[in-house]
């Protein structure tokens, strides 16, 4: 071989071994950092924990009972129609339907039964035998309904308060 030759080749590992030390430097502590690291994933646990789970499940069965529960209220209590038309006779006058006849109010005076009915933006103190024009004779009056005999056959209109449910 030439002399050449023989420091091209000279140059040639020695650029390898310059090279290769200076990577190992540079890996040396990548190498440490990710045995580290290694070290520290091992101590971790994925998943959820075992107390957070059964808190979990817990709540889920509480809201499973309590879903089957079922409520049923007839009159609604916040209502405050249901208050002002016991007390002053004359309830909401509200945009519902104005030919619709409404028992305002069911009052007892000595021995018999007196209603208040609203129709057509009226108010009438009827009595049992009354007449009411365009709707027909009042036949019975209790605490509870009003019952009228119409041209369509006889109906019954209930107090306030004792709405059927829907």
């Amino acid at each position: 071989m030439s002399d050449r030759s023989v420091t091209i080749w000279n140059l040639v590992v020695a650029f390898t071994v310059v090279s290769l030390v200076a990577t190992s430097f540079k890996l040396f502590p990548m190498n440490k950092k990710y045995s580290r690291l290694k070290e520290a994933a091992e101590d971790i646990q994925f998943g959820t924990d075992k107390e957070l789970e059964n808190i979990i499940s817990y709540l889920e069965e509480r809201l499973e009972d309590r879903s089957e529960f079922k409520f049923n209220i007839t009159n609604t209590p916040m209502l405050l129609t249901n208050v002002l038309s016991l007390a002053d006779g004359s309830g909401r006058r509200v945009k519902r339907n104005r030919n619709a006849v409404r028992v305002a109010l069911v009052y007892q005076r000595d021995d018999h039964f007196q209603a208040q009915i609203d129709y057509r933006g009226k108010a009438f103190t009827v009595g049992v035998g009354d007449v009411l024009p365009n709707i027909g004779t009042v036949e019975e009056i209790d605490g509870t309904k009003v019952i009228i005999n119409t041209s369509s056959g006889r109906k019954s209109y209930p107090a306030p308060g004792n709405e059927p449910s829907t």
